[in-house]
């Protein structure tokens, strides 16, 4: 539960801390209205942790793997073959009721 505390939000992201530190006359219309700043912002008082301190967040974002693997080349016959059978692809080809507008196209294969 939030209400009644204060916590503080450790992050080196600069766009968010800066968002924070914004005087309420100098914003937006727009940033004004941003529901998750505002509502952040009635709870936190201190946000920033510089990145080279910010060790959780660090490792975090900085996930370590053993390998990269490429992915395969793709079979364009065979996306095409999925494509003329797909049902849901169809029906929004055929009774498209929304404001997504499909065309079909020509592409070579190479």
């Amino acid at each position: 539960m939030l209400e009644g505390r204060e916590f503080v939000i450790y992050t080196d992201q600069k766009p968010l801390i800066y968002a924070f530190q914004q005087k309420a006359d100098k914003c937006s219309p727009c940033q004004l209205r941003h529901p998750p700043l505002d509502f952040i912002s009635q709870f936190s008082t201190n946000i920033h942790v510089p990145g080279t301190q910010n060790l959780v967040a660090d490792a975090l974002s900085r996930i370590e793997i053993d390998s990269i693997s490429k992915a395969s080349c793709l079979n364009y016959k065979d996306i095409a073959a999925a494509q003329l059978v797909d049902e849901e692809l169809k029906q929004l080809l055929e009774f498209n009721s929304t404001s997504l507008t499909l065309k079909q196209q020509y592409f070579p294969l190479l």
